[in-house]
């Protein structure tokens, strides 16, 4: 037996994906879900020279990375009388997926399959059922929509929203870190999507550069909920299964995941988009959490000399080891960052704003009515 290095469940030697996590299993490979080893993305032994392949195979491809080649289905095929194949975007170890025309509605989709020796795993079909499930709880220009269940010659399937675009990871890579005005515009867009998900009850669990996509517009789409939990409902065996490269201290310890770890991995993120830098830099996962639970990460402004203290505060206040210490939520993140509203932030960190900031305030903009009865409130 082996042990999946998503969520530590045993896997039979010959098993290829983790019946618990259904993270693909590689073979001499510890470190197979850690991004962070890698300064180039992992293709598929079956991809086209130059195409990257996705590991989580729940988004659609950037398209400046070009189109991979082979798949199960071929292009123009007509799926359910109604989805015409384009072309495959990715494969990863949770499927395949299809950028395809819905002829119905006259638009362009996302198909995601199964990989096809999972479609019979009923464990495994459920928890493809539920990242549709969490997904269409939550509607937000920053998230990825999911519309539909299907299945086609036994394939079950979902349609989702195409974003033509490219994922965070890729443009990181390619340029490396973000321009200041440029990564603040990204960050409130993400910190707007995790928030949405959040307010809904939904934890995503995977947050990383790779599930972030931009379309051509620039604007940040949060895809791949396919380990995604609701608060308070996820059994302990499964606290581990995500990206070890991007989990919390106590994720990484199995103790608990909960809203405070997606804003540990929005902080590993930010740190990212503002350095171009990953925070921490290991060979192992034991070391990877022994760091994460005894050190900090090298303060951004090491990196970058420039950068702007008030954005330096908010990613390692997002990257403390206790939760407790963290940022309150992704809307005080935003709140906290440049040009947002600090006693707004304030407020939603939990601190009780001084006299001169409520001041301030007023003078400036007036204080909006919710705002203004959160400071009446915390004035009793």
């Amino acid at each position: 037996m082996s042990t999946c290095v998503s969520c530590g469940s045993p896997v039979p030697e010959t098993g290829r994906f983790c019946s618990s996590c259904g993270a693909a299993m590689v073979s001499g490979d510890e470190l197979a879900t850690m991004e962070y080893l890698n300064s180039k993305p992992r293709t598929s032994g079956k991809a086209a020279s130059g195409s990257a392949a996705k590991t989580s195979g729940s988004r659609p491809q950037s398209s400046s990375g070009g189109l991979l080649t082979e798949g199960r289905f071929l292009p123009g095929r007509l799926l359910a009388g109604r989805y015409r194949i384009i072309a495959l975007l990715g494969r990863g170890g949770m499927g395949e997926v299809y950028r395809a025309d819905d002829l119905t509605l006259g638009q362009p989709v996302a198909l995601k399959f199964l990989p096809e020796e999972a479609s019979q795993d009923e464990t495994l079909l459920e928890r493809f059922r539920n990242e549709v499930r969490l997904s269409r709880r939550v509607s937000h220009p920053n998230v990825c929509r999911v519309y539909d269940v299907g299945e086609v010659d036994g394939h079950t399937f979902f349609t989702m929203e195409y974003v033509d675009g490219e994922d965070l990871a890729s443009l990181l890579r390619r340029i490396g870190r973000l321009p200041a005005d440029k990564a603040l515009e990204i960050a409130r867009q993400l910190c707007a999507g995790l928030a949405a998900a959040h307010a809904k009850g939904v934890l995503h669990r995977d947050l990383k550069p790779a599930n972030i996509m931009l379309d051509g517009r620039g604007q940040v789409v949060v895809t791949d909920f396919g380990l995604a939990g609701l608060v308070d409902q996820i059994p302990g065996s499964d606290v581990r299964s995500g990206t070890p490269a991007y989990m919390a201290p106590e994720q990484l310890e199995g103790k608990e995941v909960n809203a405070k770890s997606d804003i540990y991995a929005l902080g590993l993120v930010l740190y990212e988009i503002f350095t171009g830098k990953r925070a921490f830099s290991v060979e192992s996962l034991p070391e990877l959490v022994r760091a994460r639970s005894e050190s900090a990460p090298s303060k951004p402004s090491t990196l970058v000399k420039d950068l702007d203290p008030a954005v330096e505060r908010v990613i390692l206040r997002c990257l403390e080891v206790d939760p407790a210490n963290r940022m309150s939520s992704a809307l005080s993140v935003a709140a906290a960052l440049p040009g947002g509203d600090p006693l707004a932030a304030a407020l939603a960190a939990g601190e009780t704003p001084s006299p001169q900031m409520v001041a301030a305030a007023g003078e400036t903009t007036g204080l909006a009515p919710r705002t203004a009865i959160l400071c009446l409130l915390m004035a009793k």
